[in-house]
């Protein structure tokens, strides 16, 4: 019975997929898949794993739960996920407007389904939902609404950009038919451990990240999805060495990904490492503005 139904989930996943384009590449499986809370977060937090994974041409799938725009309304929110799809075709070695986009039906949700045309393996997935700000308190543009408030219980649901709303199951139902549909050998998340932020906390890793990771956790042990889990922590980062030589080719690749993300992101006030680098001490920004420089050179598990 349990692999009929994970057999009816891969040929909904394909449905899905081929209702939506009809290239075949879009429906590869295996490789790797990312989750992050944030269109930036695979960029600082899971590379140079991820760039890994574009050199060996793998089935690249990345889930993003929220906007990212740290409370800012208008088209803030798709710039940066053009800046997200811009670094990623640096990484792919392709045109940064080659993206093909639809959406496609999981669970009843609309989700935003974008891929590179030209290497219809590497796809993004955007939830949209609500940016929660660091100690997961939510902004007063979406109604103070966050993951931390919805896997807390202390909201019932939460209302994605584009107007979807969601209850903690439903965003465990997608997730979990995206794991089904990808089966990906490589599960990638933010930290699973950390603490979840107390209002008003400063010095934390982001709330978005901690609980999206442990969203993706439970799914993974509630339906005893296969492949291996790989925790990647996060602002907690600025406090240890660097892992990485600023001379290599592989901190260069990030670097560079990285400036193509932050040519969208109008809060950066620096466009690449240099810069980030001299502004290091003279901006009292969010954490993930603040420290950019420092989580260039560095990339740790969670064991």
């Amino acid at each position: 019975m349990a692999h009929f139904r994970w057999l009816t989930r891969l040929a909904f996943w394909f449905m899905a997929i081929a209702a939506a384009a009809s290239n075949q590449d879009l429906l590869c499986t295996g490789g790797s898949i990312h989750f992050t809370a944030h269109p930036v977060d695979s960029l600082l937090y899971q590379s140079p794993d991820l760039f890994h994974d574009f050199y060996v041409f793998k089935c690249i799938t990345t889930v993003v739960f929220t906007t990212g725009d740290r409370g800012t309304t208008g088209n803030f929110s798709r710039h940066l996920e053009r800046g997200l799809e811009d670094a990623y075709a640096y990484m792919a070695g392709q045109n940064k407007t080659g993206w093909g986009e639809t959406n496609i039906q999981v669970k009843g949700k609309s989700i935003l389904f974008r891929y590179l045309r030209e290497t219809p393996q590497v796809k993004i997935l955007y939830l949209r939902l609500p940016d929660g700000a660091p100690d997961g308190g939510g902004h007063d543009q979406t109604s103070k609404e966050s993951l931390k408030k919805l896997y807390l219980n202390k909201i019932r649901s939460i209302t994605a950009d584009g107007g979807s709303t969601y209850t903690l199951d439903d965003i465990k139902d997608v997730v979990s038919e995206i794991l089904q549909g990808v089966q990906a050998r490589d599960i990638r998340i933010l930290d699973h451990k950390t603490a979840i932020p107390k209002e008003n906390e400063k010095d934390c890793d982001h709330a978005d990240h901690t609980v999206s990771a442990r969203i993706v956790v439970d799914v993974v042990k509630r339906d005893k999805v296969e492949g291996k889990l790989l925790s990647y922590a996060g602002s907690s980062t600025r406090n240890l060495d660097p892992t990485m030589n600023t001379t290599s080719y592989e901190f260069e690749v990030k670097a560079e990904a990285f400036a193509r993300y932050a040519a969208h992101d109008e809060h950066l006030v620096c466009k690449n490492y240099s810069a980030c680098l001299a502004s290091l001490a003279n901006t009292n920004s969010d954490n993930d503005i603040k420290y950019a420089a420092i989580w260039m050179d560095r990339e740790y598990y969670v064991q």
